[in-house]
């Protein structure tokens, strides 16, 4: 079994396949909850079978947007599930890493420690100092593909619905990521009171 092995099929998988429209969804975008999930490995302490097994679902979680924008998460889990599968890893570990990965369908559900730090990894940047940056490359990706109607006058409030209905699992996620998520969840509706006619 080589999981680096898995990790770098997986990195050239993403590399060669993902659209350029994915402007949210894109390389960047797993390389920075790996860069996320290595944090949380060294902060909590987690051994080296877990490790790994966060590592690889870090890196395939998105791996469904190459075939498909709905229903990615699931291609996502069969992508990274085959590939582990040729790499030797056992069937107890590919079922660790699908139900990390399909924790992170929204509503995010998490089961266990593991599911609840991809989860928070994954939307790390909505506590962080650029999630109005990174939320303006996904409304651009949701223009691209044409996800919701009248986008431009409507993201504000899509945005402000989310992080409302959003909530961090982990301890280091509810300390140091929510009060900054709340700020921005307040500077938005701030926004949009302004906008209101008087």
């Amino acid at each position: 079994m080589s999981y680096k092995n898995t990790i770098k099929k997986l990195y050239h998988l993403l590399e060669n396949e993902l659209s350029p429209d994915l402007s949210y969804h894109g390389l960047h975008h797993t390389q920075d909850v790996h860069r996320v999930c290595l944090f949380y490995i060294d902060h909590y302490g987690l051994d080296k079978t877990d490790a790994q097994l966060l590592e690889l679902a870090a890196v395939g979680h998105d791996t469904g947007f190459t075939k498909s924008y709905d229903h990615h998460e699931e291609i996502s889990a069969e992508i990274t599930a085959a590939l582990m599968k040729g790499d030797g890893h056992s069937k107890s570990q590919i079922k660790k890493v699908t139900e990390m990965i399909l924790s992170t369908k929204i509503p995010q559900n998490p089961s266990n420690f593991h599911c609840a730090l991809l989860c928070d990894a994954d939307l790390d940047y909505l506590g962080r100092d650029d999630f109005k940056e990174i939320g303006t490359t996904l409304k651009q990706e949701w223009i691209n593909y044409r996800r919701f109607p009248n986008l431009e006058e409507n993201f504000d409030n899509i945005q402000i619905g989310f992080l409302k209905g959003h909530c961090y699992h982990t301890e280091y996620a509810k300390e140091h990521r929510s009060p900054i998520k709340i700020n921005h969840l307040e500077r938005l509706e701030a926004e949009q009171r302004e906008k209101i006619p008087r």
